[in-house]
């Protein structure tokens, strides 16, 4: 079962993926005509209740906890026929598309048009899709409905013995390796950027779980089997410095579930010495070790009011490289009483 994970794991090496698609768009492109392409966005929606919805830039997670907000955001009139069209040049990434109390992940790709056809009455029906981004919707829809599902019943998962829990995993990044091969298949010359970025999704959404699973099982049903010497060989052979996934949720959701599981959840003094030399024996990207030293921060900010939750805090700021993300932990526990006594004076002692 190992091997099997493992070869599944590594089944898009996303280099050799970009180099594919390089190789295949830029055969494609030579016998074609340079001509003008409209962009925007523009849908036809029915059964909206509310005629305003809302398009925005997905967050980069760093970026999160920094304090800053989407770098795009626009709210969009939608006339009295659930009908809007948007002639705008968008940055090429993520984004959200958001609609009375629903939501749905799209990429949008400079020069190319998305054009939506959909129920807001049935949100878990895929849209009628036109434009030159209709594969890439396609794509996610199936995903983002994919993965929801998976979040959804995660409870139950955790609840699985080992074998089966594995078992599980890799059947979902199996179908969810076939969705991506399927989708290059039918669309080689897409962006060479999303499909990397979905293959990294792909690996990272299956590996975070695996992370989790050491520490959730036990709360979804107490005491368990101990886990197979092996278990953590599935996955501590990724790259914990991948910067590649700067901008993947994936991968940042996978290194703090890993971190928590091997060093155990930041509720005592043990566990967060334990995790922060953990950190500095795996990671090199200083904006990755920012990022765990915040969530441990975090949930040591919710220890009683006591000298050693004051010291924690204080240690882990102090570690903190970026001075935005500094910034935004004490500004996120600044209300709490029992702050390290210098904390409050770090923001104008770095300005």
């Amino acid at each position: 079962m190992e091997v099997l994970f493992m070869r599944n794991l590594q089944l898009f090496n996303p280099l050799i993926l970009v180099a594919f698609v390089l190789v295949l768009s830029t055969g494609c492109q030579e016998n074609e005509e340079v001509a003008p392409v409209k962009t925007g966005i523009d849908a036809e929606i029915l059964n909206l209740t509310d005629s305003t919805v809302t398009l925005y830039s997905v967050i980069n997670p760093l970026d999160k906890i920094r304090g800053k907000e989407s770098a795009f955001r626009m709210e969009i009139k939608v006339d009295s026929n659930g009908i809007f069209i948007k002639p705008l040049k968008f940055d090429a990434g993520y984004y959200f598309f958001e609609y009375d109390e629903n939501k749905v992940l799209y990429f949008i790709q400079t020069g190319k048009k998305l054009s939506l056809d959909f129920d807001a009455r049935k949100p878990t029906i895929k849209p009628d899709y036109s434009g030159k981004l209709k594969y890439e919707s396609r794509y996610l829809f199936d995903r983002y409905m994919i993965y929801g599902n998976f979040v959804a019943n995660e409870a139950n998962y955790f609840a699985y013995n080992e074998p089966a829990f594995i078992e599980t995993v890799e059947l979902l990044r199996g179908k969810m390796d076939t969705m991506l091969v399927m989708y290059i298949a039918n669309h080689p010359t897409g962006s060479p950027y999303f499909m990397q970025q979905e293959s990294l999704t792909n690996l990272y959404f299956m590996a975070s779980y695996l992370a989790a699973y050491p520490h959730q099982r036990a709360n979804v049903k107490g005491d368990m089997q101990p886990l197979s010497p092996d278990y953590y060989k599935l996955i501590d052979g990724l790259n914990f410095n991948d910067t590649n996934a700067l901008n993947n949720p994936e991968f940042f959701g996978f290194i703090k579930n890993y971190v928590w599981s091997k060093a155990g959840v930041p509720t005592s003094v043990t566990n967060v010495v334990t995790q922060l030399e953990l950190v500095d024996s795996l990671f090199t990207v200083s904006a990755y070790k920012d990022y765990l030293r915040f969530y441990t921060a975090k949930e040591v900010s919710k220890w009683d009011a006591t000298s050693e939750r004051a010291e924690m805090l204080d240690t882990l700021q102090s570690l903190i490289s970026d001075k935005e993300i500094k910034h935004f932990l004490i500004k996120n526990i600044q209300n709490d009483t029992a702050l390290a006594p210098n904390m409050e004076n770090i923001i104008l002692e770095d300005q």
